[in-house]
């Protein structure tokens, strides 16, 4: 069944940029006015497991409970978000994309697959075509980006080069988040990973940074998306992981109707 989660609203929006998240379980719709960027609507909607199975019947009804798609002047590309590949761009061959995502997430020759590039980094994804069809029918035939290069671009804006310092990124989903580790100003994993409990995210964090060689008492985590301070998810990174924190921003990048919410909430959906 189809939720909305959120619904903030200005009162203004006939001259703001209406922005597209498509995730497997979500749709995120929020719009920023172009002259000071910043965020004045939000939109969440969150549809099931077995719902995926009628996707267009889902964009349909998130087409019409939608307060932002008729209220902006432009859109910008759709943002795919769920599992993708990341390939050095030294390493990547566009011929070879299908044999990528076949290896690492088992074949599906009917599946959309997309490749996007920007500097060294390659990401490449694949999407039912249904749900490709029904993004671009319901709402406007635009471009499309994915999640990945965008955090990409925010995380290494933040760091100089030749920069030896580490971080881990947490992104935040209602069940599942994406996982980027940087070392010495290099790209060590970008993952989307499920998780059901608190000790899930908490042993794939830590494996992660043992993998990578990443000191956890000296590296900083840095949380983000839709987790709450009161939740048993919080508590437990926060308790087990000496760096653990949330994202912090200025809150002029919000308008008033964002103000009783954590700002950490919407950071990961306004990166461009």
């Amino acid at each position: 069944m189809l939720q909305k989660t959120f619904g903030i609203y200005s009162d203004n929006l006939e001259k703001c940029t209406l922005f597209i998240e498509a995730g497997n379980r979500h749709i995120a719709c929020w719009c920023k006015e172009p002259e000071t960027g910043k965020v004045t609507a939000f939109e969440f909607f969150q549809f099931d497991e077995e719902d995926a199975g009628n996707i267009d019947e889902i964009v349909h009804n998130v087409r019409i409970q939608s307060q932002l798609a008729d209220a902006v002047i432009s859109v910008q590309p759709i943002i795919w978000e769920g599992s993708a590949l990341y390939v050095p761009g030294v390493f990547y061959q566009e011929d070879l994309c299908q044999a990528y995502l076949d290896t690492m997430m088992g074949d599906d020759a009917e599946a959309q697959v997309f490749n996007w590039r920007a500097d060294e980094h390659v990401i490449i994804a694949r999407q039912t075509p249904a749900y490709v069809n029904a993004i671009h029918q319901h709402f406007k035939d635009v471009s499309n980006n994915h999640k990945f290069l965008l955090l990409l671009k925010d995380y290494f804006g933040r760091t100089q080069p030749g920069g030896e310092a580490a971080a881990v990124y947490l992104v935040f989903y209602p069940a599942h988040f994406i996982l980027t580790a940087i070392k010495n100003n290099t790209l060590q994993i970008i993952t989307s990973i499920n998780y059901s409990t608190s000790e899930d995210v908490l042993y794939s964090v830590m494996q992660v940074c043992r993998q990578c060689n990443i000191a956890l008492e000296s590296t900083p985590i840095i949380a983000s998306g839709l987790i709450d301070t009161a939740s048993n998810l919080y508590t437990t990174l926060y308790s087990y992981l000496e760096n653990f924190s949330l994202e912090e921003t200025s809150a002029a990048v919000f308008g008033d109707g964002f103000s009783e919410y954590p700002a950490h909430y919407f950071l990961p959906f306004i990166t461009e």
